[in-house]
C-alpha cells in the first residue's frame, strides 16, 4: 500500500493552491517580473529616442520589432539569471535555510538591477552612437579620465530615468517570491527539483541560443540577427537590448573571409586596393593639412542644402558656406565611419569601418600604412593633434602605429606658454576648438617642411557647451543644443584660416576638411534614412588653384582622401588604400561603402544593402530620397553589377585584413 501511495503521489495532479505556492511557480513569476521590466525599458527607449525612430514607423513594423525584442530579451534574461535559476533549483534540501534564501534573492536583485541600469543608460547613450552599446565601449573609452564628469552630468539631466530605475529596483525587491519551504517526504523534493532543473535548464539554454529545441538555428543568435525584424540598422537598437549586445560581443573574433571569387586574378579584375604610380608621375611636395571636425554633418551646412526647407534653409556654418566655392567637393559625400575612433583609420589610412571600429578589432595589430607613413618616403614630417587627454580614444597609439612622427594633445597645449593653458579646458573632453586650432596653426609653422599634419576637433560634442565668453554669441536655437556648438566650431575654423593665411607655407599647402561622422541630432527627414545617416562634407582646398573648385560630379568618401592626396602630390610608389583617387576616377565609376552593421554600397544613382550572402535592399536615392521603394529583384541591370562590386570589395578587404596584407612589402 505504501508503495502504491508513493507511485500515486508522483503522478497525482497537484492542487492549484500547491502550484501557486510552489518553488517553480515563484521562480517563473520572478522571471516574468524581469520580462516586464525589460519591456518597460524598451518602451522608455522608444520614447526617449522618438525622433530617431518616428520617421516611417508603423504599427506593423513596431509590433514586428517588439516581437524580435522578446526573443533578445529572453536570451539576455536567461543568460544573466542562469546562476539564480541554479541556486533556486539545486536539489539539496540542506540549502533551504534563511541565509541561503536571502543570498539567492540578492543575487537575483543585484544582477537584474545591473541589467536594467545599463539598459536605461543606453537609452541616453544611444542618441550619440546610433546603436546598442557593446563590449567595444570599454576599449573605446578605456583611456578617458573624465567619465565620472560625463556620467554625473547625465544623471542630473536625466533624473526621471534615475527615478524609474529606483522604482524598478524597488519592484524587484518587493515582488520577489521566495522558494517554498521543504515538505516531507524528502524524496519528492529531490525528484521534483531534479526534474525541474533539467527541464528549465534545457529551456534556458534554448532561450540563450534564441531558438526552440535547437531546431530553428545552427548557432546562437547574434547582434546582426536583429535584421530579421527590421531592415534598418538604426532600428536594431529597438529590437536589441544592451545586456544581450554586451554578452554577445565578449571576445569577438574576426569576420571570416568569404570566397565569392575563387582566384586573386578574378577578384583583382573587379576591385583591388593596390595603387600603382603612373609612368608620368611628377612629384610636388606640397604640405598636407587635414582637419577632422567632430560631428560636422552635411545637414548643418546651408551651402550643401540649398533645396532644403523649400530653399529657405540657412544651416549653422557661415564660414563653411563661404569656403565652398574655393574648395573641390563632390555631388555625393559619404562617411565610412560611425564612431569617432573610426575616423583616423578611414581618413589617414583609407581603412573603412567593417562592422566594428578598426582600432578595437583583431586587425588593429596589422601592419598598416597611412598618408604619414607613405609621405615619409618623400621626406615629410608628420604630426597629429587632438585637444583631449593624450590617451583619449587611442589616437596616440594609432597615429604612432601608422607612421606619424609626433603627437600633440592636451598635455602639449598646456605646456605651451603662448596659449591659455588649463583655463581653456572645456570641463569635459579637452581644449576648446578655437584656442586649440590656434595652437595647431602656430605649431605647424614650427615644423620642418614639407609636412603632413592632421587635427581632430572636439567642441561640437556632448554635453553641448561653448566657452563662457561666447555664451551670448552662440546660443541655443532650433531643436538641439548641438547647433550652437556647430556654430562655435565653424567660427573656430574661420579663425584658424585667418591665421593660416598669414603663414609663409600657406600657398604651398593642400587642406582637407571633413567630419569624423554624421550627427545623431538630425532634424530633417532627408537625413534620417540610410543615405542621410552618412552624408558628410569632404572639402579639398588648394590655395594655389591647381585643384578644380566647386561642385564636382561623382561620389567621394573618407577613404578616398589618402589616394586622392597622394595622387595629387604625385606619389611615386605603390601602396594599399581601399579608396580611390578621385582625380583619376570617372564620375560614373565612383562609389562609396559604409559597413556599420551591413555593407551599404553606393554607386551611380543607387544604394544597395548586402548581408554577406544576398542583396537585402536596393534604392534609387535620387528619385526616391526617402528610400521607401525597394527595387531589389526588379530586374535592374545595376543590381547585378553592384552586387558583383560589393562582393569584391568585401572579399578583398577581409582577405587582406585577415592575412595582414595591407601594405606593399618592400
Amino acid at each position: 500500500m505504501k508503495s502504491h501511495n508513493r507511485f500515486s503521489d508522483i503522478f497525482s495532479v497537484p492542487r492549484l493552491r500547491d502550484i501557486y505556492h510552489s518553488t517553480v511557480f515563484g521562480l517563473i513569476l520572478n522571471l516574468l517580473w524581469v520580462y516586464l521590466l525589460y519591456f518597460t525599458c524598451r518602451l522608455v527607449f522608444l520614447w526617449v529616442n522618438w525622433s530617431t525612430f518616428s520617421e516611417g514607423l508603423t504599427t506593423g513594423s513596431l509590433l514586428t520589432m517588439l516581437r524580435g525584442g522578446f526573443l533578445f530579451d529572453t536570451s539576455a534574461i536567461f543568460y544573466t539569471n542562469s546562476l539564480y535559476i541554479l541556486l533556486v533549483l539545486l536539489p539539496l534540501h540542506y540549502k533551504e535555510t534563511r541565509w541561503y534564501h536571502t543570498m539567492t534573492k540578492w543575487v537575483y536583485v543585484t544582477v537584474n538591477s545591473l541589467c536594467l541600469l545599463i539598459n536605461l543608460a543606453d537609452t541616453v547613450f544611444f542618441s550619440f552612437r546610433g546603436q546598442r552599446t557593446t563590449m567595444a565601449v570599454f576599449q573605446e573609452f578605456g583611456g578617458e579620465g573624465n567619465l565620472a564628469t560625463i556620467v554625473g552630468h547625465e544623471v542630473v539631466s536625466h533624473w526621471y530615468l534615475v527615478l524609474l530605475f529606483a522604482l524598478m529596483v524597488t519592484m524587484l525587491i518587493k515582488c520577489y517570491r521566495r522558494p517554498a519551504p521543504v515538505r516531507k517526504p524528502l524524496w519528492r523534493y529531490y525528484v521534483s527539483h531534479s526534474l525541474w532543473l533539467v527541464l528549465i535548464g534545457f529551456v534556458a539554454v534554448c532561450g540563450m541560443r534564441g531558438n526552440v529545441f535547437f531546431l530553428s538555428a545552427t548557432r546562437p543568435i547574434s547582434i546582426n540577427y536583429a535584421f530579421r525584424y527590421t531592415t534598418s540598422p538604426v532600428e536594431t537598437g529597438l529590437v536589441l537590448n544592451t545586456p544581450f549586445s554586451m554578452i554577445r560581443t565578449i571576445g569577438q573574433t574576426t569576420i571570416p573571409t568569404p570566397h565569392y571569387y575563387e582566384t586573386d586574378e578574378e577578384l583583382d579584375a573587379i576591385y583591388t586596393p593596390l595603387h600603382l604610380p603612373s609612368d608620368s608621375t611628377e612629384v610636388r611636395k606640397k604640405n598636407v593639412v587635414i582637419l577632422i571636425v567632430e560631428s560636422f554633418a552635411q545637414e548643418f551646412i546651408g551651402g550643401l542644402n540649398k533645396d532644403l526647407d523649400g530653399g529657405t534653409y540657412k544651416g549653422y556654418t557661415p564660414w563653411a558656406d563661404e569656403m565652398l566655392d574655393s574648395c573641390m567637393w563632390f555631388d555625393q559625400m559619404i562617411a565610412n565611419t560611425y564612431y569617432s575612433i573610426d575616423a583616423p583609420p578611414a581618413v589617414f589610412s583609407s581603412i573603412p569601418r567593417a562592422e566594428r571600429p578598426f582600432v578595437v578589432s583583431p586587425h588593429s595589430v596589422n601592419h598598416v600604412s597611412s598618408l604619414a607613413g607613405e609621405l615619409k618616403n618623400l621626406g615629410y614630417t608628420s604630426a597629429f593633434f587632438h585637444g583631449a587627454d593624450n590617451e583619449s580614444l587611442g589616437f596616440n597609439a594609432f597615429t604612432r602605429q601608422v607612421g606619424f612622427d609626433r603627437y600633440y594633445g592636451q598635455n602639449e597645449f598646456y605646456a605651451d606658454p603662448r596659449f591659455g593653458g588649463r583655463a581653456e579646458f572645456d570641463g569635459t573632453w579637452g581644449v576648446w576648438d578655437e584656442p586649440f586650432l590656434q595652437y595647431f596653426c602656430a605649431t605647424l609653422s614650427e615644423l620642418p617642411q614639407p609636412f603632413m599634419a592632421g587635427v581632430f576637433t572636439l567642441s561640437s560634442h556632448h554635453p553641448f557647451k561653448v566657452p563662457d565668453k561666447y555664451a551670448d554669441t552662440f546660443v541655443d536655437e532650433g531643436e538641439f543644443e548641438l547647433h550652437k556648438c556647430i556654430r562655435y566650431t565653424d567660427y573656430s575654423l574661420r579663425r584658424f584660416f585667418e591665421e593660416v593665411r598669414k603663414q609663409s607655407w600657406f600657398a604651398n599647402t593642400i587642406f582637407v576638411i571633413c567630419a569624423d561622422h554624421t550627427s545623431s541630432k538630425r532634424t530633417h527627414a532627408e537625413y534620417k534614412n540610410e543615405m542621410g545617416n552618412f552624408r558628410i562634407p569632404i572639402l579639398f582646398y588648394d590655395p594655389s588653384g591647381e585643384l578644380p573648385r566647386g561642385r564636382q560630379p561623382g561620389i567621394a568618401q573618407q577613404i578616398d582622401i589618402m589616394p586622392t592626396v597622394l595622387g595629387f602630390i604625385g606619389y611615386d610608389r605603390p601602396y594599399i588604400a581601399f579608396g580611390k583617387d578621385l582625380l583619376k576616377t570617372a564620375p560614373e565609376d565612383s562609389w562609396a561603402i559604409n559597413w556599420n552593421s551591413l555593407p551599404m554600397y553606393i554607386k551611380g544613382d543607387y544604394l544597395m544593402i548586402f548581408d554577406g550572402n544576398n542583396v537585402t535592399a536596393l534604392y534609387n536615392y535620387r528619385l526616391d530620397p526617402m528610400q521607401k521603394t525597394d527595387l531589389k529583384g526588379t530586374g535592374l541591370p545595376e543590381e547585378a553589377a553592384m552586387e558583383r562590386d560589393i562582393k569584391a570589395i568585401v572579399q578583398s578587404y577581409l582577405q587582406r585584413m585577415n592575412s595582414d596584407n595591407v601594405t606593399v612589402k618592400p
